[in-house]
């Protein structure tokens, strides 16, 4: 289920969908959610039932995880995410990291995943990330700091 929702107070867009997570380790089952915000256009926002917070992920780290090994970088104290195709191709596991340690690995229906990137590049096409951010935002902010 994929929903396009428009925040009423700042007129941007979103797209969530739901996705459900089965743990490798316990097996167990998780509802999961992807967030996208064109405000943030190079990021997902991966929230997991019962995990203690959203892993933010690079858009493109999602999609090359479709065919082959991705991941994205932290600092030590920092959740981040390695993704790759499950072997029968049917899945992709999503594993949550914190530095070196693996904290839990996550199976999702790669066709979902699939379809939600695809309905991403709708809001803004892979590659058209940089027409999308507010410049006069992010110097403020850094003349602020």
């Amino acid at each position: 289920m994929t929903t396009k929702r428009t925040n009423e107070t700042d007129k941007t867009a979103e797209r969530s969908c739901y996705v459900p997570l089965w743990d490798e380790a316990t097996e167990e089952f998780h509802n999961g959610w992807l967030t996208y915000r064109p405000a943030d256009p190079y990021f997902v926002h991966v929230d997991i039932e019962d995990w203690p917070a959203p892993v933010v992920v690079p858009r493109h780290v999602l999609a090359d995880g479709l065919t082959e090994l991705a991941e994205c970088l932290s600092k030590p104290d920092r959740t981040a995410l390695r993704v790759q195709p499950s072997s029968d191709g049917k899945y992709v596991l999503l594993g949550v990291t914190q530095g070196d340690l693996l904290l839990g690995v996550f199976r999702a229906p790669a066709d979902l995943l699939a379809r939600h990137l695809d309905g991403l590049d709708e809001l803004v096409p892979m590659g058209g990330e940089m027409a999308e951010i507010d410049w006069d935002a992010v110097i403020a902010t850094l003349l602020a700091a």
